[in-house]
């Protein structure tokens, strides 16, 4: 594939702005740099979601509903797992890459180069202009980190949620889930609606900042649940009444929370109306790879992109049941700065085996630190690719395999293993090769 091609020196740009620039939290930069734009963020409704884990499914289920009902839907999610167009998406498809060419281009050249801009920034705002451009009706918009000063914050939403806190990103959020709760509940507006999945001091957190700024609160299991019924089918629940016979595609216990406040959310939104029909449509049919994602039978091989303790947590007690009496192996790579020795120490009560290999990603962790603080037997294959080959040989057609620590290492499997994501993967490869010589 061609380094010299203008979408892949789009990305070089951007990825090259992103390692000079890193994270750096002013929500008064991109607040002037949409001003001069035009304020393409206020072309549609939006939806706001926060929270530490979950929030990408969130916004995902919302995004099915809402196009389940007809409606004209862009998303904006990160990281991608393996296209940079990934991350926003209108009516269910990424956009195409002479929209990231163009509108890249337009924004270097309203805004100086965007010299002031950090590249999550510059992402934000690709995303705005493109939604614009396309005439969405519905915008679902992901935190990208912490909420109060994150570039999608510069949007008053219909409805905001904040889908749960726990530690991760200590550096820039705190080390408190106190402070951290903070940060999070930034994104709730004066008078805006508020759906929250948090608990404990977290939710004391948001329920005080919501109560500061008269924003209504909607609590997840006080005023709105989806709960399993006998037939196995779920049903939402809340004081706007039921909905029965819903199934939810995505897999895992915890998304019954996470659809519980999409549906939540879109009950509350001012001027959005989905009827019951295309909510079970929606959360029939969404799609959110990378997330408890079988994808390989005999031995089964489960991708799933938790990266902190309390995603690991949750992705040790759905294990205990879909490997229960089976042999575990558990391939792990994570970046450096997570907490993966408490990662590790959760996972070691589930797992017959760690190989450890290290996500091609700069941050990433060395996997040889990291396998000398597993718990045996552990072996390290430092190629992700070779890494995955060597325990699907090792294993079992009774064994089941868990790539789990970084979404980074979830993206650089699939794209191993999906043949229609090899082009993406290689433009992305040569972007980076560009961007490394800038």
């Amino acid at each position: 594939m061609s380094d010299d091609d203008a979408y892949v020196r789009t990305l070089a740009w951007l990825y090259a702005r992103e390692a000079r620039a890193g994270i750096d939290l002013k929500l008064a930069r991109v607040a002037r740099a949409a001003a001069r734009l035009g304020d393409p963020q206020r072309a549609a409704a939006a939806l706001h979601v926060g929270g530490t884990n979950g929030k990408g499914s969130t916004a995902a289920l919302l995004d099915a509903v809402l196009r389940a009902g007809g409606r004209r839907v862009g998303l904006y999610t990160s990281p991608h797992l393996v296209s940079f167009r990934e991350r926003i998406v209108v009516d269910g498809a990424p956009i195409e890459e002479a929209e990231v060419v163009t509108g890249v281009a337009r924004l270097r050249r309203d805004l100086d180069d965007a010299r002031e801009l950090t590249a999550f920034e510059i992402m934000t705002l690709l995303a705005w202009i493109t939604f614009a451009a396309r005439g969405v009706e519905t915008q679902v918009l992901e935190v990208g980190l912490g909420g109060r000063l994150d570039a999608t914050n510069v949007v008053v939403p219909e409805v905001a949620v904040v889908t749960n806190v726990g530690r991760d990103h200590e550096e820039y959020l705190g080390d408190t889930i106190a402070a951290i709760a903070t940060e999070k509940a930034g994104i709730v507006k004066p008078g805006v609606p508020v759906v929250s999945g948090a608990r404990g001091e977290a939710a004391e957190v948001i329920a005080a900042r919501a109560a500061a700024i008269a924003s209504p609160l909607s609590v997840l299991g006080r005023d709105f649940a989806i709960e399993p019924r006998a037939d196995g089918t779920l049903s939402y629940r809340s004081a706007a009444g039921r909905i029965d016979d819903l199934t939810i595609a995505l897999g895992g216990r915890h998304q019954r929370d996470n659809a519980a406040l999409a549906v939540r959310a879109l009950e509350l939104a001012p001027t959005l109306t989905v009827p019951p029909a295309a909510v079970r449509a929606g959360l029939a049919a969404v799609c959110w790879p990378g997330r408890l994602q079988l994808v390989r039978r005999a031995p089964d091989v489960l991708l799933d992109g938790a990266h902190n303790p309390a995603g690991i947590d949750v992705l040790v007690e759905e294990m205990r049941v879909l490997a229960a009496g089976r042999p575990l192996r558990v391939l792990f790579g994570v970046m450096r700065d997570k907490a993966w020795p408490l990662m590790l120490q959760a996972l070691a009560g589930i797992a017959t085996e760690f190989v450890v290999t290290r996500p091609r990603q700069a941050r990433s962790a060395d996997p040889h630190e990291v396998a000398a603080a597993a718990r045996p037997p552990v072996r390290v294959v430092a190629d992700p690719v070779l890494a995955y080959e060597d325990v699907c040989a090792r294993s079992g057609s009774d064994d089941v395999i868990l790539v789990t620590g970084s979404l980074f290492l979830v993206g650089d499997l699939l794209a191993a293993i999906d043949p229609a994501r090899a082009v993406d993967a290689e433009r992305e490869r040569a972007a980076m090769r560009l961007a490394a010589r800038a």
